[in-house]
This record gives C-alpha cells, sequence and structure tokens, in this order.
C-alpha cells in the first residue's frame, strides 16, 4: 500500500479536482426518491497565463480532467440525465444477477499516492477520495448480491513509515470506520445491513483506536445483508502465522488431536474466518502486478486476480462491472463445460452397465440334430 508524506504546498480552491461523488452509485429501485446530489463549488476559471504555463510544464491532464468533471457535473443537474444513468446502471446490475455471482470479493486499494501526484492534489485529498470509491464499491456489493467484500486498508510493513504519516492515516481510517458502521445502521442508506468486521494483527494498534474499533463491529454486530472486512493491520504471513499458532495452542491445552489438523481447521483460525477459504476475485488498482502479501492464501485454485491501470480513486462503476461480468462469463462456460464431461462419463456408464444383456431367441432350426436313439433295454 502506498503511503507517503502530506504534500505541503496544497493548491488553491480554484485549482482543485471536483469529483463526482454520487453519480457511480446505481440506485436500488428507480422509481424511489434520488439522492440529491451536493451542490457543486463553482470555481474561478485560472487565468490564461497560468493556464499556458500549466501546459507548458506538462500539466495539461489536471485542466483537462477539471473541465471533463465540470462539464459531466453540469449534465448530471439535469434530473432527467440522473434518472437514465440510474436506470441503466440498474439494469446492467439486473442482468448480472441472471448469472452466477461471487462470493467474496477482495480489493487492493494502491495509486492513492499517485494520483494526488498526477493532479497535484494533497495526499489527504487522495486517501478521502479513496474512502468514496470503497463506499462505492461495497454499494455494489451489496446491490448485486456478493456475501463477502474484503479491502486492504493498512499493511504491517506502513509501520516502517514516519509516524507523522501513521498517525494521519489511522485517524482518517477510524473516522471512516465509523462513518461506515453509521451508514450500516441507517435504515434508508444504501449500505444498511452490512456487518463490519476490522481484522489483522490488531496488537500493533493503540488501545484507543482498538477500542473504537471494538465500538463499530459491535454497532453491526447483528446486521445480516453482507459482511465487509477491513484488513487492517494485514499481511498474508501474519495471518497464517496467526492461525498456525492458535492450532498449536489447542493441542497444546489438549483441545486438539495434531492427528485432526485439517485445512479447515487452519482456514477457521485465520482472521477471516469462514471468508478464509477463497476469495473469488482479487482486484488490484495501479497497474502494479503483485499482491504485496495480501490474500495468498485464500486466492488458489480458481479465483481471479485483476490487474486494473486505474488509481483507486479513479475505480467506477463501469470498470468494477467488466470484471464481475468477465467471472460471470467464464464461470458459466467452465460449469458447462463441467456438466457436458458428467453428462458423457453418466451415458457412458449407462450403456456400459445398464444394456440389454438379455439371451436372445434362438430358432429351432439353428440347434444341433438330436444323438441317435439307443435302448436301454436290448429291446
Amino acid at each position: 500500500m502506498e503511503v507517503a508524506h502530506e504534500e505541503i504546498s496544497a493548491m488553491s480552491e480554484k485549482e482543485k479536482v471536483q469529483r463526482l461523488q454520487w453519480n457511480l452509485n446505481p440506485l436500488t429501485a428507480v422509481t424511489g426518491a434520488t439522492e440529491t446530489p451536493k451542490p457543486i463549488q463553482q470555481h474561478s476559471k485560472s487565468s490564461l497565463h497560468m493556464m499556458l504555463s500549466d501546459l507548458v510544464h506538462g500539466q495539461w491532464k489536471r485542466h483537462f480532467q477539471n473541465e471533463q468533471v465540470r462539464i459531466t457535473n453540469l449534465l448530471l443537474q439535469i434530473g432527467i440525465v440522473r434518472i437514465i444513468l440510474n436506470f441503466f446502471q440498474n439494469l446492467l446490475l439486473n442482468i448480472l444477477q441472471m448469472g452466477p455471482l461471487p462470493q467474496h470479493v477482495s480489493f487492493i486499494m494502491d495509486g492513492n499516492r499517485r494520483y494526488a501526484r498526477s493532479l497535484n492534489l494533497p495526499l489527504k485529498r487522495a486517501h478521502e477520495e479513496g474512502s468514496l470509491t470503497l463506499f462505492r464499491t461495497l454499494h455494489i456489493c451489496k446491490r448485486v448480491g456478493i456475501d463477502v467484500a474484503s479491502a486492504y486498508a493498512f499493511s504491517i510493513e506502513n509501520f516502517n513509515r514516519p509516524q507523522e504519516e501513521i498517525d494521519t492515516l489511522t485517524d482518517m481510517l477510524s473516522k471512516r470506520l465509523q462513518e461506515l458502521a453509521n451508514r450500516a445502521n441507517t435504515l434508508n442508506d444504501r449500505l444498511y445491513g452490512a456487518k463490519l468486521f476490522v481484522v489483522g494483527d490488531r496488537s500493533l494498534l493503540s488501545e484507543e483506536l482498538n477500542n473504537k474499533i471494538n465500538y463499530v463491529e459491535s454497532m453491526t454486530k447483528h446486521n445480516t445483508a453482507f459482511i465487509v472486512y477491513i484488513c487492517l493491520p494485514y499481511t498474508t504471513r501474519n495471518d497464517i502465522y496467526h492461525s498456525m499458532y492458535e492450532v498449536v495452542k489447542l493441542c497444546k491445552d489438549g483441545v486438539v488431536n495434531s492427528k485432526d489438523i485439517t485445512v479447515e481447521l487452519l482456514n477457521s483460525a485465520m482472521y477471516l474466518g469462514p471468508s478464509s477459504n477463497k476469495a473469488d476475485i482479487l482486484v488490484r488498482t495501479s497497474g502494479h502486478t503483485r499482491l504485496s502479501d495480501y490474500m495468498l492464501w485464500q486466492t488458489h485454485e480458481n479465483s481471479v486476480i485483476e490487474f486494473s491501470k486505474c488509481m483507486w480513486p479513479d475505480f467506477t462503476f463501469q470498470t468494477f462491472y467488466l470484471v464481475l461480468l468477465k467471472w460471470s462469463y467464464f464461470t458459466t462456460l467452465q460449469r458447462a463445460r463441467k456438466r457436458e464431461r458428467l453428462r458423457s462419463r453418466v451415458g457412458a456408464f449407462a450403456k456400459f452397465y445398464l444394456a440389454d444383456k438379455t439371451v436372445p431367441a434362438v430358432s429351432l432350426e439353428s440347434l444341433p440334430n438330436p444323438p441317435a436313439a439307443i435302448s436301454v433295454t436290448g429291446k
């Protein structure tokens, strides 16, 4: 995970990129009341001299994205445009629900630092955009019917960063966890019913943060809509170590015999509990093609690992939908092939063992001639 110092020279308000926070959220019902987007702040245009200077220095991407988002925001102020957009998003999700769906989807939320650097934004602003992207993505998971979603929020290796960075990031994570728990308990919120778990080696966290985590977990312990795991702080090596330590402790205490240790027992002792068995889809953004010591145990068999080139704050509904659609399509083909192989095997079995084995009728002419008659009395 990328963590860096927050840039000291923050941009002025008129140069910040306006981000769409709601248009990627498909509505649960088209006929229901639509969310009213927050009023968009109209920033004054940069002077021609500043714009030309930025273009000369290769900073055209920021101006292009500012104009693109500004025009899109203006279009989305029209109610009919919002209704049409959300209608098509709901239609796409309904189509997706007709096929197989993954049970567990996990995310490596990478690219916040490069996102901030590319747009000359403070790092804190990029992390805030990343948290909004996570909320939108969790809503899509809940809406489409995915049972479990997990996210890599903080790696144990991030503790090697300066203490000031760690304090800034953990403080923001604490606030976002509280916000997620509040939304999970708000009846008319799109994340209502989410059950939140914060997993990892929490002994590395402060007592204050652990108390906050215990509180937000208790807020959602009775929710059953779907499960959200926030991995904080987490690595797979630590997860396997934790599982082995717990199993060995059970053996030492005489609760479990060493001969009874199974993969299922190791899974149950891991941080994610029952969800430790398998992650159907693992998505990593930012273009890096490594797993960064995350979900190494869970990604096996037919797990799909998707490496997206976009930064995490730019992870949109369209990108996630294509990931789910591709998984559903190839899973359907794979299951069809399995059914075809099973059908051919059953057919061969039936042909060999259930074939008609009755004795065919024999005509009288085909029988051999009877033996010559011999008198047993000699007469």
